[in-house]
């Protein structure tokens, strides 16, 4: 490999890290910031019962789209990690060619399915905006947008490992921290 090839592909390699840190930002300051919203929320919604026996409805509609924020985003960080649950004992037992090879096809497994939940929300967010929500009137379609964003952020996470995965520069894994005895 020439000089010039390298440092294309380290240029690659560094565009495709720098993807990953800033949208890993940009998905944890949007988790934090629904939790954050869903919380505020709810104890207004509890001091207006408690203190004025009034009930805001509209809390109900705020609250379920931020959760909707915060579970698809908060998915999207464990991609940027790739801290996925694996069963690493039946891949230590096969080779590392064999290791190698079941890494791709479950890649190729979680690719092949966030396009699927991409697709089917592009679908759905399309015929939903034709409804309005009940109490704010905005449209249905806000309740798949997380569900778009998240699985779009997902996927373009899951081909740049892919894309490493294939090229065989894929980052080492990320050392845990020890865990504590109680």
């Amino acid at each position: 490999m020439t000089a010039r090839q390298e440092r294309g592909r380290g240029a690659i390699d560094a565009a495709l890290r720098s993807y990953l840190e800033f949208s890993k930002r940009i998905v944890l300051v949007a988790s934090i910031a629904m939790l954050m919203l869903m919380v505020a929320l709810n104890g207004l919604e509890i001091v207006g019962r408690g203190a004025f026996g009034r009930s805001f409805t509209w809390v109900q509609e705020v609250s379920i789209i931020a959760a909707m924020w915060v579970y698809f985003f908060a998915y999207g960080l464990i991609a940027k990690d790739d801290e996925y649950i694996r069963v690493d004992i039946v891949a230590n037992l096969l080779g590392p060619g064999a290791r190698h090879a079941l890494g791709i096809v479950a890649r190729l497994t979680t690719v092949a399915f966030h396009a699927t939940v991409l697709w089917f929300a592009f679908e759905t967010w399309q015929f939903l905006g034709l409804f309005r929500t009940s109490v704010l009137d905005w449209p249905e379609s806000l309740f798949v947008l997380p569900i778009m964003l998240g699985a779009g952020d997902i996927l373009a996470t899951e081909l740049i490992y892919l894309y490493w995965s294939l090229v065989g520069r894929l980052p080492p894994p990320r050392p845990h921290a020890p865990v504590e005895e109680v």
